[in-house]
């Protein structure tokens, strides 16, 4: 699903380092400057998580809770239960998903995880809703997930949706994955319908990875459909830049030719750097092509301002998703 991204966006985050907790609140803004959606998600010390939005009544209405314990845990492996439970727009509960994980450990350093889902239905029973294996293998310095997901079928006997290969091959600084997706064919069996290759290498302070996306063209065969490049850079204040392109076929509503060169769709300049306090501010901005040129980019534009106090880590990687239309 496509995400357009709002002409000001502003996120503040507050942490609590002394409990391990933490607090981020969301902004937005309209395009006349009004505020139009404020959320905010709270992370306790356990790794409970719950988010909220704030009503037009300036009621603060939960959106999604999230709690997990580790069932059982011994040196093979351990049991985790996960319980996502979802509200309607009054806050009332409407929907419930028990996801039981099953963690293995394998001689080879690999893994094999059993996650099986349990959702609501009506009359808020739990109901058997989806089973997803994923055997992991490790052979030198390659690594190699394969996964089956299945689901109940129109007589309520499951049966497998779709499966996944990934194959990443060298070592951390230099790696190469190539993960396919396989739904079933009309004629039967199961057939290519996504693969992503993805590189990443790293060299002193600059990281570089390209992500390539195949899907079928008009042929059935697979044919490139989208890429981006993005390069992160460390400064000497302790900062870092990340500079990403996204690249398509067709940009700013001009379509073109499957066998056409790709062109820009958007630019992402991410910039990050750390206060004196330890808080971490990080700025989005983005250039995209105009109608009237799809062949040049446009002003940069500034889409989102993040201060995060406390682990910020993997705040930052969802403020960074924000940009993706």
């Amino acid at each position: 699903m496509k995400r357009r991204v709002k002409p000001c966006f502003f996120l503040v985050f507050t942490a609590g380092l002394a409990v391990a907790q933490s607090t981020s609140t969301t902004f937005t803004k309209d395009l006349n400057g009004n505020r139009a959606d404020d959320r905010s998600v709270s992370t306790s010390a356990k790794g409970d998580r719950t988010e909220r939005y704030q009503s037009i009544n300036g009621r603060q209405i939960p959106v999604e809770q999230v709690t997990e314990r580790v069932v059982s845990q011994d040196a093979n492996g351990k049991v985790t239960e996960r319980i996502v439970q979802r509200f309607d727009a009054t806050g009332r509960p409407a929907s419930t998903e028990r996801v039981m994980v099953q963690e293995s450990k394998l001689p080879d350093g690999g893994s094999t995880v059993r996650e099986t889902t349990y959702r609501s239905d009506v009359n808020g029973s739990l109901r058997e809703a989806e089973r997803k294996s994923t055997e992991t293998r490790v052979s030198g310095s390659t690594t190699t997930a394969s996964t089956v997901i299945d689901r109940p079928g129109i007589g309520g006997t499951f049966e497998t949706i779709e499966k996944r290969s990934a194959v990443t091959d060298g070592p951390p600084d230099n790696q190469r994955t190539t993960e396919s997706v396989y739904k079933p064919g009309v004629s039967g069996g199961f057939q290519e319908a996504l693969r992503v290759v993805k590189t990443a290498s790293k060299t002193n302070d600059t990281s570089k990875e390209t992500t390539a996306s195949y899907e079928p063209g008009m042929n059935g065969q697979l044919q490139l459909s989208s890429q981006s490049n993005s390069t992160t850079t460390k400064l000497p204040d302790g900062g870092q830049t990340t500079q990403t392109d996204v690249y398509s076929l067709n940009v700013a509503g001009d379509s073109q030719e499957s066998s056409a060169a790709m062109r820009v769709r958007e630019q992402q300049i991410v910039q990050r750097r750390a206060n004196p306090d330890g808080s971490v501010v990080e700025t989005l901005s983005v250039r995209r092509p105009t109608p009237a040129d799809p062949n040049r980019l446009g002003a940069l534009q500034k889409v989102s301002e993040t201060l995060c106090t406390g682990k910020c880590q993997a705040d930052s990687k969802a403020v960074a998703q924000t940009a993706k239309p």
